[in-house]
């Protein structure tokens, strides 16, 4: 039991070293110094972080850390910075808990500890880059208060009720392994929509845009099987996916317009790999478009059946979007 609740101390303090390893070391610190905690005889071996000098250095990272986290853009890099820094140190701390024990067991509650601060570094990393897309900053000052907040709290909950701090660590993992594939789309479509932006500052945009057709084989063939005798292809774009029936965002999606044989557009197609085809006849169509800070946006609403798919492009796509406006709104 001894060994349990030394491992639950290990990983709560892990998991809160991943969102802010300063403020965890700085928060454990002060209350030796003040008296607020006092250690368990199995957990002795944590007094060596009431010493002056780690409460001093503890601290002074923390203060820069306090007004780093606070600045958009600055903030994801200082993430970016600890990537590395933030799971060693919660090894180093999964050590200092576990004190002399059997060295299977602490190698074991190392790669554990490490791996909750990585997730813990993760979500935070990933949530960040997601509130970097709004234009005010006060959401990030508000997100990074709240972390420093759960944190400080999450210091008293791990000394006083180690097994459920361990719960809700264990709850959270599971809860990051279901979300994760979620999350890491939105950061990667945010990098790319920032890249992309900042790479097409400055860059004359053509008037006129002629489109091709530039389909993967299954999705052409899935597109063949539901053409009729008079239709073929007149164009294909790429996008990324904002809302659409049954998928999920940010998610990479072909645009397909059929015509007939009198060049007119009739259908317009919808691809996701691994979905199926979505399918719109322009007659049912409705289309508006509008520029956000980071990407050009296409809603396209299917007037029969009420449906919305929203897609996005990126910058560098300006006249890939203005072109796919200009056809829809013709046809």
């Amino acid at each position: 039991m001894e060994t349990l609740q030394l491992l639950a101390t290990a990983l709560g303090l892990s998991a809160l070293s991943g969102i802010n390893l300063y403020l965890t070391v700085f928060a454990t610190s002060l209350a030796l110094n003040l008296g607020w905690l006092h250690l368990s005889p199995e957990l002795q071996q944590l007094q060596v972080l009431a010493s002056p000098g780690i409460l001093v250095i503890s601290g002074i990272l923390y203060f820069v850390e306090f007004f780093t986290d606070k600045i958009p853009g600055i903030d994801s890099l200082w993430d970016t910075i600890h990537t590395a820094i933030r799971p060693l140190g919660a090894a180093f701390l999964t050590i200092a808990v576990l004190g002399e024990t059997d060295p299977a067991v602490e190698v074991a509650a190392v790669l554990l500890g490490s791996g909750v601060a990585l997730t813990t570094h993760a979500t935070k990393a990933g949530i960040r880059a997601i509130i970097n897309t709004s234009p005010e900053p006060i959401s990030n000052a508000v997100a990074s208060v709240t972390e420093d907040v759960m944190v400080a709290g999450g210091v008293g909950l791990v000394f006083t009720y180690p097994m459920v701090a361990m719960a809700l660590t264990v709850l959270f993992v599971v809860a990051f392994i279901y979300f994760a594939p979620k999350l890491f789309r939105h950061v990667k479509a945010v990098i790319t929509f920032v890249v992309s932006r900042l790479f097409s500052l400055g860059k004359a945009v053509e008037e006129e845009k002629s489109l091709g057709v530039d389909l993967p084989e299954k999705t052409a063939q899935l597109v063949a099987s539901v053409m009729q005798d008079n239709e073929r292809i007149r164009w294909s774009v790429k996008a990324l996916t904002g809302k659409m029936p049954g998928i999920g965002a940010n998610r990479p999606c072909h645009l397909i317009l059929l015509e007939d044989a009198n060049h007119k557009p009739t259908r317009i197609l919808f691809h996701v790999k691994g979905k199926p085809l979505i399918v719109i006849g322009m007659d049912d169509l409705a289309l508006s478009s509008r520029s956000t800070m980071l990407f050009h946006e296409i809603t396209l609403t299917d007037k029969k059946s009420a449906s919305i798919i929203i897609l996005r492009f990126t910058y560098g796509q300006t006249e890939t979007w203005n072109a796919v406006i200009r056809e829809l709104g013709q046809g």
